[in-house]
């Protein structure tokens, strides 16, 4: 991508206009700001949780694996009818992830990588696009993902973090839990957005949980809390070939994790460069 189609994308006067115009790029254009790739080395393990369902198995290695075509719902990296399995490196985030709540049982399933592999992601160097476009992944769908709560410290933030310009929204850590306030149908987009990825890989995407926003990309180095090995993933009935089921527990959620906190400690650290007090 050109530097002036790049400055002209991020001068977009809001983040709606800014993927409507993204949208409308060339595949070439659109693709080139994605520039990582991530292996997947044998012997790594993933995970996968879900809620206590009566009607099923939950020991059936057939449950844990990508669902049926005709059983698949719209999901952030999916459109309705996709078959992919979404996993993760570390169990973690995952308990927020489906919503459990303190004292309620459900299953983790544990897997690993029988052949190293290479998946897309939607990392990517020395793009002010790419920081902007990865938020937009990194986005929660909507108020019912986070607790009451957390909207409140949202809903305060948001009021001045709307007038934000893009280069500003891009770097805040705060926006993939209020990006969705701006684009309604965020779905639709990360779907479009995976469609891109996909059509450099066959084996998956590999993404950053929605409930740990501390990565950056798009700078001359890209920042995540570990390797970019680690994170989350959704694969293709392709991708899940390479991995199997090893293991299936029946857990109890202790205490999900809570952003409070997080939120409070990016707010005051934005307000304090808003004043000059750091850099």
């Amino acid at each position: 991508m050109t530097r002036y189609m790049e400055d002209k994308l991020i001068s977009c006067k809001s983040l709606s206009e800014f993927v409507t115009m993204f949208m409308g790029l060339s595949m070439r254009d659109k693709l080139s700001v994605f520039t990582e790739e991530i292996p997947v080395s044998k012997g790594k393990n993933f995970y996968r949780i879900r809620k206590i369902n009566g009607n099923k198995d939950p020991y059936d290695p057939v449950e844990w694996e990508p669902v049926p075509e005709e059983l698949s719902n719209k999901g952030r990296f999916n459109e309705k009818g996709k078959s992919v399995l979404y996993i993760a490196s570390d169990p973690f985030a995952l308990e927020r992830e489906v919503r459990l709540h303190e004292g309620e049982e459900y299953y983790l399933a544990k897997y690993v990588c029988n052949n190293s592999f290479t998946v897309g992601s939607f990392l990517g160097v020395n793009s002010q696009v790419n920081t902007l476009v990865h938020k937009i992944t990194m986005a929660v769908h909507g108020c019912e993902d986070m607790t009451e709560s957390e909207n409140k410290l949202i809903d305060e933030y948001y009021e001045e973090a709307k007038y934000k310009g893009l280069v500003d929204l891009s770097v805040d850590m705060l926006a993939s839990w209020y990006i969705y306030k701006m684009l309604p149908e965020l779905y639709d987009i990360t779907n479009k957005l995976a469609k891109l990825i996909f059509e450099k890989n066959k084996y998956g995407i590999r993404y950053s949980s929605v409930f740990v926003p501390i990565e950056l990309s798009g700078a001359p180095q890209i920042v995540t809390l570990d390797e970019t090995e680690t994170g989350n993933f959704v694969l293709t009935r392709k991708g899940y070939e390479n991995i199997s089921l090893i293991s299936v527990e029946k857990k109890v959620c202790d205490k999900p994790m809570e952003l409070d906190i997080m939120i409070k400690t990016f707010a005051e650290t934005a307000e304090k460069r808003r004043y000059g007090i750091i850099l």
